[in-house]
């Protein structure tokens, strides 16, 4: 397993990271055996970065993920996040000091390697964003006085983390760019997929998935790192996806499209596909994909092994993209 840079901070990761949510529900809601033999193969195989959040599970990915690392004496990166709610916009620093301190008491860690700010940021706050967790923020909520960023690096300073984030997956991304903008943050969480490329790069005309304005390169070029989320389109991508994950959020590829795509790729896999396609660009430092059984934890890294799809593969793919998707 490969290892890359995240951002300026000089922390390197692997370029697969466990992602502990409740997409895949193992470590969120799964067997204790099946936890630690996925994870243990993880480890094994070069995986050293875990992505949990508080609200997996209410608490019970963190408690999870810790009991098994504890058990297995593995000290990997962990990440977690902090989710604020509208009851915390009074005292946004106390919140986050909370959050944190049950995070490191479930997890079972003196320190958290990454620290993301969950919520999304729009122009107005709101009791809930468009999706996800936790209220959405404004811009001031997070630089403000005593607000996420200064509390972070309160935190980054006293050793309690090592590097902090932001997120892109939904949000006003005027707002995520002022954020981006300010330096605060070390890293940041996109929406990044074979489907919906628009955190790098210009959507297709005439695409009307959620555009995300470019923010991963406006990201890179401030130095931050950046982490690739729903590479598999929560399952969508996955040779043989969930039936629990075809209803789509506006903004969001569907059926068609993914059907479309694995036509265009006959034989070839369409998660193993999905998965080299978005660590093709070397600013992505990792790609989070969740993880249901020690055999999804083989065949992701036997396809970051095999490296960049070939030239025609690719060629392929981008003219699917602009004849398929700009006229969705």
């Amino acid at each position: 397993m490969g290892r890359r840079v995240l951002g300026r901070t000089g922390l390197a990761v692997s370029e697969i990271g466990f992602g502990c949510g409740p997409t895949a529900g193992l470590v969120a809601s799964g067997q204790r055996d099946a936890q630690l033999a996925a994870v243990q193969r993880a480890l094994e195989l070069g995986i050293d970065y875990f992505d949990t959040a508080p609200v997996y599970g209410a608490g019970e990915s963190e408690r999870n993920l810790g009991a098994v690392l504890h058990g297995l004496g593995a000290t990997p990166r962990v990440a977690t996040k902090v989710a604020l709610e509208q009851a915390d916009f009074g005292d946004i620093r106390g919140a986050i000091l909370r959050s944190v301190e049950g995070s490191l008491a479930r997890l079972k860690l003196p320190r958290i390697a990454v620290l993301h700010l969950h919520n999304r940021v729009g122009a107005e706050r709101a009791a809930k964003a468009e999706f996800g967790s936790g209220a959405l923020l404004r811009v001031d909520d997070v630089l403000g006085p005593r607000g996420v960023a200064e509390t972070f690096a309160s935190l980054r300073s006293q050793g309690v983390v090592e590097c902090v984030g932001c997120s892109a997956y939904g949000g006003a991304m005027a707002a995520v760019a002022e954020v981006v903008n300010s330096g605060a943050f070390d890293c940041i969480q996109v929406h990044y997929s074979i489907l919906n490329t628009s955190a790098w790069e210009p959507a297709p005309a005439g695409c009307n998935l959620r555009d995300y304005g470019r923010i991963a390169a406006r990201a890179a070029a401030a130095g931050l790192g950046v982490i690739a989320l729903r590479v598999l389109e929560a399952g969508l991508l996955a040779d043989h996806p969930p039936a629990a994950h075809k209803a789509r959020a506006e903004g969001e590829a569907g059926a068609a499209e993914r059907d479309s795509l694995a036509t265009l790729l006959g034989r070839e896999s369409l998660s193993d596909v999905a998965l080299r396609f978005a660590l093709a660009r070397p600013a992505t430092t990792t790609a989070l994909i969740g993880f249901s059984s020690v055999a999804q934890v083989d065949e992701a890294v036997a396809s970051v092994v095999k490296g960049a799809l070939p030239p025609a593969l690719q060629s392929r793919i981008e003219t699917w993209r602009a004849e398929t998707l700009g006229h969705r």
